[in-house]
């Protein structure tokens, strides 16, 4: 065999390698890229500092997002003010919020659970605060066809660990708990009062004057432990409100903070 057929057979394989390597790297972008024809559709908003998710049948979740198990999602990622980055580590999500402009990344979830999502961009002061939780419902037939949605099931499941019970309003109005017009601001008052002193079996009436969503959560913060244990309205939209039965709650002091922003906090005195 002559140099110059060896030579010819070489550059065969170099160029018959790269061809393959350039189309199986083709082949992996498209499927990356490629949004199934049957995602749903989650329209994910970034905002100083926490994340909204609004979900194609209408339904509206802040500060959590829930979602089943093998079922491709499209997230239609804004922002309404900053550049912030929707990061799911464990799922290794990962796209720019930007104002202006829609940014699309989808997923389909293959393992049920709990899991955060944060923003890897900074935003400003509250930053390290902009996290929601993410919920994974196993698939099962029978849950999704009694369930009808992304998310009854689990709140459901969440409202029925607390030992008081939230709901919205309903009967003559309780207590006062008013949440301030720009509370969302990092230092500025948020609760008022910032001190609630009740007998127990009082019922609480909390009124959002913000123009953002708030909660009343029970803890010290997302990381405590018995957080959401004693109580928790869930999400409350601005101007609206939400009472907090206590006939459950035992003699004492509960400190409770937002979810949405964990810097507001007030305390609860129960006689």
């Amino acid at each position: 065999m002559s140099h110059a057929t060896v030579e010819w057979v070489y550059v065969g394989v170099v160029i018959s390698l790269l061809t393959w390597v350039g189309a199986e790297s083709w082949n992996v972008e498209r499927t990356i890229e490629h949004v199934p024809t049957n995602a749903e559709t989650v329209k994910v908003i970034g905002q100083q500092w926490f994340w909204t998710f609004e979900h194609q049948d209408g339904t509206k979740e802040v500060g959590q997002l829930h979602v089943k198990q093998g079922v491709p999602y499209k997230f239609e990622l804004v922002s309404k003010d900053v550049i912030h980055d929707f990061n799911v580590p464990e799922f290794v999500i990962l796209m720019d919020a930007v104002p202006g402009r829609v940014n699309v990344v989808w997923n389909m979830f293959d393992k049920p659970g709990q899991f955060v999502i944060q923003c890897r961009e900074y935003c400003g002061f509250g930053h390290a605060d902009m996290r929601a939780k993410l919920f994974v419902e196993p698939f099962t037939q029978t849950a999704e066809a009694a369930t009808g949605g992304p998310s009854s099931g689990a709140n459901q499941t969440s409202n029925a660990t607390s030992a008081a019970t939230s709901t919205q309003t309903s009967g003559p109005p309780g207590t006062p708990l008013a949440i301030l017009k720009g509370a969302s601001v990092q230092g500025s008052p948020n609760f008022d009062p910032a001190t609630l002193t009740i007998k127990k079996g009082d019922k609480i009436t909390v009124t959002n004057k913000d123009n953002v969503p708030h909660t009343v959560t029970s803890g010290t913060g997302p990381t405590d432990p018995t957080s959401a244990k004693s109580f928790d309205t869930s999400i409350i939209e601005g101007g609206k409100s939400a009472d907090i039965t206590t006939e459950k709650l035992a003699p004492g002091e509960f400190p409770y903070y937002c979810s949405v922003h964990p810097y507001m906090t007030g305390k609860l005195v129960v006689q």
